[in-house]
């Protein structure tokens, strides 16, 4: 799973806003996730940079983490690591441990057993669904 692919993933995931709006959890969000002033017009451009913005501090976050993990399963990481950021991510530490011994039924069930998996629903379906498989189309 290349970079760009798993942008993709992720903006489709995030879905694209061009207005700030309170995501789930309440917290104003705009663009693709990212969390703004409430009511705050941005360009689709300025969301386009955020975005990138974001998705380095995935990356940064993910080497931080020294998972070993086939492209398409760090592809899913990123994807997490984007929508909850490092701290919220550390908290699936038995996710994260099953992930380290490349067990990847458990990880799943780790992912899909969390306050997480019931907010976002099938979005946690689909990424858990390829921690199991490894495939991500």
């Amino acid at each position: 799973m290349t970079d760009d692919e798993i942008k993709e993933m992720i903006q489709k995931h995030e879905g694209y806003r061009p207005y700030v709006y309170y995501d789930s959890l309440g917290f104003p969000t705009a663009g693709y996730g990212h969390a703004f002033l409430p009511g705050s017009p941005i360009s689709h451009d300025v969301a386009v940079a955020l975005f990138e913005d974001d998705f380095c501090r995935a990356k940064k976050d993910y080497a931080k983490l020294k998972l070993d993990l086939d492209p398409v399963r760090r592809g899913v990481v990123l994807d997490m690591l984007f929508n909850l950021g490092l701290p919220r991510f550390r908290g699936f530490s038995k996710m994260i441990s099953a992930l380290k011994r490349k067990d990847y039924i458990t990880a799943s069930n780790e992912g899909l057993n969390s306050l997480w998996a019931t907010q976002v629903k099938s979005r946690a379906n689909h990424l858990m669904k390829i921690i199991r498989t490894g495939e991500w189309k």
